[in-house]
């Protein structure tokens, strides 16, 4: 038996605080997101425990999921250095947006985050800048339990 996976990817971060329609951050012209690229099913607890001075252990009274921060990178290409620049600064404003929604289609699947504005920070050097292509890394914090689809 063969399986034949389609893995084509699609990744989108909404704009709605910004006006804007959404940017394919994988479009291949201006962006192209680095691998690995879907957000992991990472899960932290904030535990609430309490203990007894004649039992062993501690006993968890209360939990619940805490955010999680997820690292993306992003190529960013241009046709010269000014346009270069406009779509570094197009990128990091939707990632800057108090809350947005990331959403990976893989394949056939589609994947919603509730994200929140990222920490970031732009590769740059004297080979990027004449290669008019350099990465930008971004801490996502995002909600624990996606929007749509994955786990």
């Amino acid at each position: 038996m063969t399986y034949a996976i389609d893995l084509s990817l699609s990744v989108k971060v909404t704009r709605d605080y910004l006006g804007d329609s959404d940017l394919d951050i994988n479009d291949v012209t201006h962006y192209r997101v680095a691998g690995p690229a879907v957000f992991g099913g990472t899960v932290q607890w904030d535990r609430k425990q309490v203990s007894s001075p004649v039992a062993d252990g501690d006993f968890t009274i209360h939990r619940r999921k805490t955010n999680v921060t997820e690292t993306l990178t992003v190529y960013v290409t241009g046709s010269d250095l000014a346009d270069m620049f406009t779509n570094i600064r197009t990128l990091i404003s939707a990632f800057s947006q108090d809350r947005y929604t990331l959403q990976f289609n893989v394949g056939s699947a589609v994947i919603q985050w509730d994200c929140e504005a990222a920490e970031y920070s732009v590769e740059m050097d004297n080979v990027h800048l004449h290669a008019l292509y350099t990465k930008v890394n971004f801490n996502i914090p995002r909600k624990p339990n996606p929007i749509s689809g994955g786990y």
